[in-house]
């Protein structure tokens, strides 16, 4: 084989054949540089870098420059001190140097160099290019400067690549924006999808190359509550696990494990136990790893395993020093054993090394609530310097002080906060505070800069003219008439300051209206006379009313129109109803008994069975001769005989009782 070969190969894109070309070549000229360099790219391009690598180390010695090539497959082989080490001087990096070392410090966690590395490529090779701009933006997101990436983000012209898309995306939901990286995720998913179709791949190909933006779409899903859209979309993505990145699926079996909680925990822990493992780990970021590992020994932790969790823990400060997670974790499982004067001093000794971060300080407080004891819990709390002017502390902080009764020192604190402070929330719940427990002049001059900030809010001139009412009665006058002239119609003030709810309240409370009883023609008419034999005054004479009553005739009462059945027509009602129908059928004229069954001696049973069958007396005969009289006289002359027979022995039997009764 040539040259020619080898540039037919390269022009054709076929990799297997430029390097069966660059060995044939390299066989017969084995110092060639040019056909080695494109042996090295062919092996790099099939994604086989361990040989590429000791190819490379083989020709060490060559004149040629090859740190690049040795860097990326170091880099690709996950070796990336040794990556960095091959790149050279950090300084002197320019270009796609930059550019590589830019995507190490990446993967090793450092972003803010990353940024730094990514704009000086950016410099060097001629301006924004649409791989470097992507890069860049999923650097600024992991290096915490969200706001940024945004601004950045906005400059992008669009270059119809769902990778911009979702690196913004990325940067919406660091920043708090989920509704557009919701929108900015199924846009990504669409141009993936049309673009994977335009290239012909199978539904099952799709499903996986879309895995990364399906995932981050359930995680913002499950952000925003729609956990049951999340969990269908981790479940679709489980269905493909073996072709997904494993990045991805770690990922999805995380958010998983974390959606169910305390559910299912056998299963979720083996998804976390794969999770952990080293070979899941390489592909990760540092800040995955961690929330990884976090998951994993709360989970131990539910799962009333301390040992395995304490191995967990171990492994997670090994790769996050003076981790804030472990600390509380470690609290957790002591006052889970009852330990709690252990537990608070460790959440002490974090809170003293660590002044800035507020949860040990949080979760101190909370157990000292637990224990019922409020004043030591306002201490743990007003040691937060972070959150000093968070609304949410100054309620908490104003709570336990009216718990306590020391209103005194809930206004206080208060004051202390609103210093310096432009939050329009805080100011009015502070006026809110201080007129409830009568404190006007901090009320109003709360309220005061609630109206400096804005002059037409009606609800703060109301609150400051009730405050000013009780110490200044002229200056709440003044704020009483800009009131007047910056108020609305009385429709509008009803509906805005619930109005509407007064009023039917009124009309729930007010007795039943009466209708004025209507006079008929002839009443009306000496009504109307009595009124023009009234004076110029309008007084009528003394004996008009009586004379008037006297005239009025009672009327009869007015019969209501019969109310019909629906459907009933009144011109055709049809045969009356029967006038017996309230009464009991037994009762009623028409009623009938029922006969008994004449049969109910016939036997029921089977054929030739003698159950049920008449006495053989019984049966009736057609035979019957008619008597004589002297057989007549016979027969009853036979049956008195019997008769006193039996009368004469039940005597005798009656005798021989008594007399045995006297012996």
């Amino acid at each position: 084989m040539s040259f020619l070969d080898l540039d037919a190969a390269l022009k054709a894109e076929d990799d297997e054949a430029a390097l069966a070309a660059s060995d044939a070549i390299l066989g017969e000229n084995p110092g060639d540089a040019t056909a080695f360099q494109c042996k090295v790219v062919a092996l790099i391009k099939m994604s086989r870098y361990e040989e590429a690598f000791d190819a490379l180390e083989s020709h060490a010695d060559d004149a040629v420059d090859q740190s690049f090539e040795k860097a990326y497959c170091l880099y690709m082989l996950n070796r990336e001190e040794e990556s960095l080490k091959a790149l050279g001087d950090a300084t002197a990096l320019a270009g796609r140097s930059a550019q590589l070392a830019a995507q190490i410090h990446y993967r090793l966690g450092d972003a803010e160099k990353a940024v730094e590395l990514f704009r000086k490529s950016e410099e060097d090779l001629g301006g924004q290019s649409s791989e470097t701009s992507i890069n860049l933006l999923a650097a600024l997101v992991s290096a915490g400067q969200a706001d940024e990436a945004l601004k950045y983000a906005a400059e992008l012209s669009d270059s119809g690549q769902f990778e911009q898309q979702y690196n913004h995306a990325c940067a919406c939901i660091e920043s708090g924006h989920l509704s557009k990286a919701q929108a900015l995720l199924q846009r990504a998913s669409q141009m993936c999808r049309k673009t994977c179709t335009e290239e012909e791949y199978t539904e099952e190909e799709i499903e996986v190359e879309l895995g990364v933006l399906t995932a981050q779409l359930a995680y913002v899903e499950q952000r925003m509550g729609e956990d049951d859209a999340a969990m269908t979309a981790y479940t679709t993505l489980f269905g493909f696990k073996a072709e997904l990145d494993p990045a991805v699926a770690a990922v999805a079996a995380n958010n998983t494990v974390a959606l169910r909680g305390t559910r299912d925990l056998f299963d979720s822990w083996k998804k976390c136990r794969a999770n952990i493992s080293e070979t899941a780990s390489r592909k990760l970021t540092k800040r995955q790893r961690h929330a990884f590992h976090f998951n994993a020994a709360l989970l131990s932790m539910h799962m009333n395993k301390p040992e395995q969790c304490k191995e967990v823990l171990a492994t997670m400060e090994r790769l996050s020093p003076g981790s804030e997670q472990a600390v509380l974790v470690r609290a957790a499982m002591l006052h889970r054993a009852k330990q709690t004067k252990a537990c608070e001093e460790m959440l002490e000794q974090a809170a003293a090394s660590s002044p800035d971060a507020p949860r040990p300080l949080l979760s101190l407080a909370q157990l000292q609530l637990q224990a019922k004891d409020v004043q030591k819990a306002v201490s743990t709390l007003q040691r937060i310097g972070a959150l000093r002017t968070t609304l949410g502390m100054l309620g908490t902080l104003v709570a336990l002080h009216e718990r306590l009764g020391n209103v005194d020192a809930a206004a206080e604190g208060l004051s202390k906060a609103l210093e310096g402070t432009t939050d329009e929330k805080t100011l009015r719940a502070a006026a809110g505070f201080f007129s409830k427990h009568g404190k006007w002049e901090q009320a109003a001059a709360a309220y005061q800069r609630v109206l400096d900030a804005n002059a037409r809010d009606l609800q703060a001139l109301a609150g400051l003219v009730v405050a000013t009412s009780h110490f200044d009665a002229a200056a709440s006058q003044e704020h009483y008439a800009r009131l007047e002239l910056m108020s609305p119609p009385e429709e509008l003030m009803s509906a805005e300051e619930g109005g509407v709810d007064e009023l039917a309240a009124a009309l729930e409370t007010a007795p039943l209206p009466r209708a004025a009883k209507r006079l008929g023609a002839k009443d009306a008419a000496a009504a109307a006379a009595a009124a023009a034999a009234a004076p110029v005054g309008g007084k009528r004479a003394a004996d008009a009313e009586p004379a008037a009553a006297a005239k009025q005739k009672k009327k009869r009462p007015r019969r209501k129109k019969p109310l019909y059945p629906k459907g009933f027509d009144a011109a055709n009602p049809g045969p009356p109803p029967d006038p017996e129908r309230w009464l009991p059928k037994r009762d009623r004229s028409t009623y009938r008994k029922t006969k008994k069954d004449k049969r109910s001696g016939i036997s029921r049973g089977p054929q030739g069975s003698a159950t049920g069958a008449a006495k053989v007396d019984a049966k009736v005969t057609t035979d019957l001769k008619e008597s004589t009289a002297e057989e007549k006289a016979a027969r009853k002359a036979a049956e008195d005989k019997a008769a006193a027979q039996e009368r004469a022995a039940a005597a005798a039997m009656q005798a021989g009782k008594k007399k045995k009764g006297k012996k």
